[in-house]
């Protein structure tokens, strides 16, 4: 049985790759049922790719195989991790870390396996594709990896965290812009865990509507609220948040509960 394999990528959509990766698969293995997460990961960026896994895996069903291809380092390792219900395929360069506290690896194997690659010759010029995408494929139906790689010491596996957010007062916290979605929302590196906060100050601008839905909100109005994945969010209704408070990834944030 080809267990379905979901594709995270900084590849964008203009150039041919998507379209090869998907060639690939169903070349190697058909049946295989082929996910796109997404495929505007920040270029070569490892936290980017990271957060939109660990906001997707959940939602996938057992044997799934998560094949990230963002790879800055060519040093990395290309590895298979193995955890309890997922693969993940991808360079050894932390890009599992967030989804790994919720779902911790059992096993990690080095690909070996150069004669499943594609393009051989060329293979190390663009490995997301020659070489990690052909693996994924036949991981689909090997569902197992101790046929393409060698077992690691879980010691290797790199891993980070992201910072949490630091108490600078009574009931005030210092946190970050961990994201900017695709509408412009501010995802910070706090949670619902918390509560919501009563009010946020960014860059000068004190806002203090709190809510966790969107009912009676007027376009353009800066509020707080609650993003899918049960993280604190600045939004600005039907408008941009991040144009509005010339905020990025990485814009300090008060936080006042």
């Amino acid at each position: 049985m080809n267990s379905a394999i979901a594709i995270i990528s900084d590849f964008g959509l203009k150039d041919h790759y998507v379209g090869t990766v998907h060639g690939i698969i169903h070349d190697v293995a058909p049946e295989a049922k082929v996910i796109d997460v997404t495929h505007f990961v920040k270029p070569f960026d490892v936290v980017d790719g990271a957060l939109k896994l660990k906001w997707s895996f959940r939602y996938f069903p057992a044997g799934t195989i998560f094949l990230c291809l963002v790879d800055p380092d060519p040093s990395a390792e290309s590895v298979i991790v193995t955890t309890e219900n997922y693969f993940l395929v991808c360079p050894n360069n932390g890009i599992g870390s967030l989804m790994f506290e919720e779902e911790p690896p059992e096993a990690v194997h080095r690909i070996t396996a150069e004669h499943y690659f594609v393009n051989r010759r060329r293979a190390g010029n663009f490995r997301s594709r020659d070489q990690l995408v052909p693996i994924a494929a036949e991981l689909s139906r090997l569902q197992t990896a101790s046929h393409l790689g060698e077992e690691m010491d879980l010691k290797q596996l790199k891993r980070f965290k992201l910072p949490e957010p630091q108490p600078i007062g009574n009931n005030v916290y210092e946190a970050i812009v961990l994201d900017v979605d695709y509408f412009g929302n501010l995802i910070l590196n706090a949670t619902g865990d918390m509560g919501l906060p009563k009010a946020t100050e960014i860059n000068g601008v004190k806002i203090t509507k709190s809510q966790e839905s969107f009912s009676g909100v007027k376009r353009g109005e800066l509020f707080i609220s609650l993003n899918p994945e049960n993280h604190v969010q600045i939004v600005a209704y039907m408008s941009n948040a991040a144009k509005l408070l010339k905020a990025t990834r990485g814009t300090k944030v008060k936080l006042y509960y």
